[in-house]
């Protein structure tokens, strides 16, 4: 790998490391557990609803599904980065509060190694904890009330190395070795007393994907793919510190917490497309119920997420295509509040820009929309706007070596 590719992507991994512990969510539903998950909200894919098990091109890195990569032109260094921001509304008992947030998505470069032998590498974040919530509880034996402040911050990234083999034409497996670290901070403030909580958090990862490709005629071709992750136990080191400000003590201690998981999940995904459309849908199946509640109003279950979406070019198919896409998705969240079980719905669209033979820019907006909570539960809407960037760098060579 020549020095501008090595300068390149320490840039990246520079800029990741200083925003990446910047919150990408204000919602007070990411207090619990490791907080809101983000897998998957980066890529061209972001356009087409979050479909991407069963896509493959040579022109981005999917995310979702590493035997993918071995769709990649084979005298190409494939580059990409992401970023989003997003405006987000929460509704509880009539009241409304609303904020901004930002982050990078994705980092990642991705390579032929030797003939039938593919790699990547990159950096992404898992989940964002970012909440400040103000509650007024009743003082026993008065009619007065106390304000008491939770806030939370933090989340966890990955830095991961993706492999993917093809063994035929039609045949390619792959899998990603991660290296999961973060942490996170929830404190309450209430009188003259603070309880800080630091949850430091790590774990290694692996997860498997596949893929299998057949032509049904001269025009159309099918993918189907599919995807596993076993469930992972995440390592755990906790300190809470007591501060009172009146007596001017401050007290810490361990804490020894019940246990967090990276929880196992399965899916699959089918692609229909030819020359100038592709429709894709995933299904992705999360086993969340693994997760053990320290609230006795919150609990966990298992997460069922649907995607379609679809691709439409204009222009050179094989030089400079425009992409025009499209998507929608439902899912039920694995936070379940007070017996609550709300549903989450979302629809997005995409356009992806060719910026000189082999580059391509992608802008994606999102909107995310919550229902079925009851009225007693808060509700969440999201608008979010994603910009991705993949360009490649060809080779003298088909081989780094």
């Amino acid at each position: 790998m020549n020095t501008s590719r090595v300068l390149l992507f320490s840039l990246f991994i520079s800029l990741f490391l200083n925003v990446s512990a910047q919150n990408s969510t204000n919602s007070p539903s990411s207090m619990f557990g490791i907080g809101d998950i983000t897998v998957g909200e980066a890529g061209k894919y972001v356009g087409m609803g979050g479909v991407g098990i069963a896509l493959r091109s040579d022109n981005f890195l999917n995310g979702l599904n590493p035997s993918a990569l071995t769709a990649m032109d084979s005298a190409k260094f494939v580059y990409e980065a992401g970023a989003n921001v997003s405006f987000e509304k929460y509704t509880t008992r009539g009241r409304s509060s609303s904020s901004v947030t930002g982050n990078i998505r994705n980092l990642g470069i991705g390579f032929r190694v030797i003939p039938s032998w593919y790699a990547a590498a990159g950096l992404a974040p898992l989940s964002s904890m970012g909440y400040a919530i103000t509650v007024d509880q009743p003082v026993e034996g008065t009619e007065g009330t106390i304000s008491s402040l939770f806030e939370g911050n933090g989340g966890l990234s990955k830095v991961y190395l993706s492999n993917a083999f093809k063994f035929s034409k039609n045949f390619s497996l792959g899998f990603n070795l991660s290296y999961i670290m973060g942490s996170t901070t929830q404190s309450e403030v209430q009188g003259n007393t603070s309880i800080k909580d630091i949850s430091y958090k790590k774990a290694f990862y692996a997860d498997f994907g596949l893929q299998y490709n057949i032509a049904l005629n001269k025009k159309w071709n099918m993918n189907f793919g599919g995807v596993y992750g076993y469930k992972q136990q995440l390592s755990l080191n906790n300190d809470r510190t007591v501060i009172n400000s009146s007596s001017s003590e401050t007290l810490t201690e361990k804490l020894h917490p019940k246990s967090q998981f990276l929880p196992q999940y399965f899916g699959g995904g089918i692609a229909l497309n030819n020359k100038r459309l592709t429709l894709s849908a995933d299904y992705k199946f999360t086993q969340w119920s693994v997760m053990v509640s320290d609230n006795s109003s919150v609990s966990y279950c298992d997460q069922h997420v649907l995607n379609i979406g679809a691709d439409l070019l204009s222009g050179e198919s094989f030089t400079n295509p425009w992409h025009y896409m499209i998507g929608a998705g439902v899912s039920n969240s694995y936070v379940v509040l007070k017996n609550k079980k709300p549903m989450n719905y979302h629809v997005s669209a995409g356009l992806g820009i060719p910026v000189m033979t082999g580059n391509l820019v992608s802008f994606g907006v999102k909107y995310e929309s919550q229902a079925g909570a009851g009225t007693n539960v808060q509700k969440n809407q999201m608008f979010s706007f994603f910009l991705n960037l993949t360009f490649a760098e060809r080779t003298p060579r088909s081989k780094i070596y």
